[in-house]
């Protein structure tokens, strides 16, 4: 058993070039330096380590990387039974993962007694376990009857999201994924998170992928069906089997997700794989000047039918 332990996270990985690698599956920490070492990638094919000197920089939305694609095929294999793999909560304590201009481990105190007065991991775990159950217990007590009441009652409002990105600027049946910052809305609260979308460009109705699959097996809402445009297919970053993140493959043209294989054509179109209907279109509209604007919906996963959830 090697002294790191990982930490699990989820983050597209870029190489060199700026070509999808796969998406960041853990981090590696080491116990006794106190530090990331490197980071485990997930690809179609495998799960691959990168040192952290090869990372370049670091945001909530990409990591950039110094590989090639040879680099990157010399990587060493992942192998999860050497490694001690921990929740993000628990270790090390009294510290914590920042992700910044570079993955750092950073303290919350100061350790006076050294690493021998500080609690052993099965200890914090015992009394986190403790805690976190007794603050459960008294702090839920109360608002959770008002939290469901709020939640069930209240409508899923349509917002337009305006993304900053003209018609014209998208090229021709090529996906580009567009994040946006959105608000959502649970019950009382709102938080703000990072969204995206994939839009595909087309010629207009003589383009053969201008009709979305969803449009195709009529299981739109009226809502999408009121608001789509042949010119341009807005696509759900979020598998309909269990909630990943499928990724365009530009050689085989074709969406993959790197979970469990489903594939989709570039409208949407299941061609293989668990899942259960096509990637959903989500409703769009195109402004005088060419700007693109979206309703984000979410649509619950492992059914065939598109039921809309927020």
């Amino acid at each position: 058993m090697r002294e790191e332990v990982t930490y699990r996270v989820g983050i597209p990985v870029m190489d060199l070039r700026g070509e999808t690698l796969g998406r960041m599956e853990k981090v590696l920490f080491s116990a006794s330096l106190h530090h990331v070492t490197g980071i485990v990638v997930r690809s179609l094919e495998s799960l691959r380590i990168i040192d952290l000197d090869r990372v370049n920089s670091v945001t909530a939305s990409e990591i950039r990387t110094s590989l090639t694609e040879s680099d990157w095929h010399a990587s060493p294999i992942f192998d999860p039974s050497q490694y001690e793999e921990v929740p993000p909560w628990f270790f090390p304590p009294g510290y914590r993962i920042e992700m910044g201009a570079l993955m750092t481990i950073k303290p919350l105190d100061v350790r006076l007694g050294g690493e021998a007065g500080a609690l052993s991991r099965r200890a914090f775990m015992g009394r986190s376990v403790g805690i976190v159950a007794a603050a459960i217990g008294l702090t839920l007590l109360v608002p959770i009857g008002g939290y469901i009441m709020a939640a069930a009652t209240t409508p899923v409002t349509d917002t337009w999201r305006d993304l900053g990105v003209k018609l014209l600027d998208l090229p021709v049946d090529e996906p580009v994924q567009k994040a946006f910052r959105a608000v959502a809305v649970s019950g009382w609260m709102r938080v703000p998170e990072e969204r995206s979308v994939w839009l595909i460009r087309h010629t207009g109705e003589s383009d053969r992928w201008s009709r979305s699959a969803d449009q195709t097996k009529n299981i739109d809402s009226p809502l999408e069906r009121r608001n789509s445009d042949p010119r341009l297919t807005v696509l759900s970053p979020i598998c309909p089997h269990l909630g990943c993140a499928p990724q365009w493959h530009n050689g085989q043209k074709l969406f993959i997700c790197p979970c469990h294989h489903s594939v989709y054509e570039l409208n949407g179109k299941r061609v293989s794989g668990p899942a259960p209907r096509p990637m959903d279109q989500l409703p769009v509209r195109i402004g005088p000047d060419g700007s693109i604007s979206v309703i984000y919906e979410q649509f619950a996963i492992g059914i065939a039918a598109k039921v809309r959830l927020a």
